[in-house]
C-alpha cells in the first residue's frame, strides 16, 4: 500500500462558483486513526456525564455533580461546534487518459453547502490508481467554495472510477473526532508506463525476395551492398563505355516500396508469466504503439471483443488488459488484412505470425 504523502497546494482560491458532478461526504468513516480509544471516545464522553449526575444524586456528592455537568456542558459544545461534513461536498476533475509514474494535477473542488461555516479541515484522495495524498483546506464560510491543484501520481495500471475523497476534523474542544467519506466519480484510464523499444525480428516480407522489382544500371549515389554482382559480371568487363551518371557494366537491385500497411500487436503471454513479467509485456507493447505511432505508421491492439483498436485506443486496451485472457491469433490476421502483420508477444520475446 502506497504511503501518503502531504501535496503542496496551488494557491488555493476561495469564491462562491458552482460546479457540477459534486458529491457530499456523508458516510461515515469508523475506522479512526488511534485505534478502539479513538472510537470508544465519543461513547464514553456521551454516557459518563449523565452517570456520574446520577452517581451524585444518589451519594449527595456535590463534587460528582459538578463533574458530571462540566461533561455534559462539554459534549453539548463538541456537538455544536462539531464541523458540518454532511454539507461538504467535492468534485474532482482529472483527464481521462494518464500514464504510470506521471504525476497528473487533480482539480479538487471543496464546497461548503451548509448555513454554517465549516473550520479547517484535512482531506484525504486514495484508494484509486494514484498515491494517497493529505491535503489541508482553508475556512469555509456559508456557500463558499475552494478549488486546489493536487499533483497526484499514477502507481496503478488499469481503469480508475475516482478516488475515495475524506475529510477529517474534531469539534473546538478536540474531543469528537470525525470523519466523513464519500466516492467521487472522476474516471480515468491509466496506461502502462513504456520501456524502450524492443528489439524485433526481422519482418517476414524482408526475408525473402518477393519485394524485388528487377535490377537497373547502377547510379552515383547508390550504395554497394545493392549492386548485384553476379548480374554485373554477365554484362561484361568494367572498362564498357558508360554515360555521365553510370558506371560502366554495373546493375543494383531494385525493390518495391515497402507497403505500410496495419501492424497488429497479439498478446499471448507464456504459461506461468507472473504479474511483474505480464505488466513488463504491457510495458513493451506501450513502448511498441508509441514508436509506431511517432513513425507515422498504424499500429493496433486487439480489444476485448477481438477488435482492432488503433492510436490512443490501443494503449486503453492495455491499460484494461487483464492476465489470463485467451489470445486469437485468427482474429488478429483478420484484423491486419492482406498488406498488415501480426507481432505476438509472449513475455520472452516479440515474433512475427508467420
Amino acid at each position: 500500500m502506497t504511503a501518503p504523502v502531504t501535496a503542496p497546494v496551488v494557491d488555493p482560491v476561495v469564491g462562491r462558483v458552482a460546479a457540477p458532478a459534486e458529491h457530499l461526504l456523508t458516510d461515515p468513516v469508523t475506522d479512526l486513526p488511534g485505534g478502539a480509544s479513538v472510537r470508544f471516545r465519543p461513547i464514553l464522553l456521551v454516557t459518563s456525564g449523565p452517570a456520574l449526575l446520577l452517581l451524585s444524586f444518589g451519594v449527595g456528592n456535590p463534587w460528582l455533580t459538578l463533574a458530571g455537568c462540566v461533561l455534559v456542558a462539554a459534549v453539548l459544545l463538541a456537538v455544536v461546534t462539531a464541523p458540518p461534513f454532511a454539507h461538504l461536498a467535492v468534485s474532482v476533475g482529472v483527464p481521462s487518459r494518464a500514464r504510470v509514474g506521471e504525476a497528473v494535477v487533480h482539480a479538487v473542488r471543496v464546497r461548503n453547502t451548509s448555513a454554517r461555516s465549516c473550520p479547517p479541515v484535512v482531506l484525504h484522495l486514495h484508494g484509486d490508481a494514484f498515491a494517497a495524498v493529505h491535503v489541508g483546506l482553508p475556512r469555509l464560510g456559508a456557500g463558499e467554495a475552494v478549488e486546489l491543484a493536487v499533483p497526484r501520481t499514477a502507481v496503478a495500471r488499469g481503469a480508475s472510477a475516482g478516488p475515495l475523497a475524506v475529510v477529517q476534523a474534531a469539534d473546538a474542544l478536540g474531543l469528537l473526532l470525525q470523519r466523513r467519506s464519500a466516492r467521487v466519480a472522476a474516471p480515468v484510464l491509466v496506461h502502462p508506463a513504456p520501456t524502450r523499444p524492443p528489439a524485433l525480428p526481422v519482418p517476414p516480407s524482408a526475408r525473402g525476395v518477393e519485394d524485388l522489382a528487377g535490377v537497373r544500371p547502377f547510379r552515383a549515389g547508390d550504395p554497394a551492398s545493392a549492386v548485384h554482382w553476379r548480374a554485373s559480371a554477365r554484362r561484361g568487363p568494367l572498362s564498357a563505355p558508360a554515360g555521365p551518371s553510370l558506371v560502366p557494366s554495373l546493375v543494383v537491385v531494385e525493390r518495391e516500396a515497402e507497403v505500410r500497411g496495419l501492424l497488429v500487436l497479439l498478446l499471448d503471454p507464456v504459461p506461468g508469466l507472473g504479474e511483474e513479467g505480464f505488466e513488463a509485456l504491457l510495458a513493451s507493447a506501450s513502448a511498441l504503439v508509441l514508436a509506431e505511432r511517432g513513425a507515422g505508421r498504424r499500429v493496433a491492439v486487439l480489444d476485448a471483443g477481438g477488435r482492432a483498436a488503433e492510436g490512443l485506443a490501443a494503449l486503453d486496451v492495455l491499460a484494461a488488459a487483464e492476465r489470463g485472457a485467451v489470445a486469437r491469433p485468427e482474429l488478429a490476421v483478420r484484423a491486419a488484412g492482406r498488406d498488415g502483420r501480426v507481432l505476438v508477444g509472449d513475455g520472452q520475446r516479440w515474433r512475427y505470425l508467420s
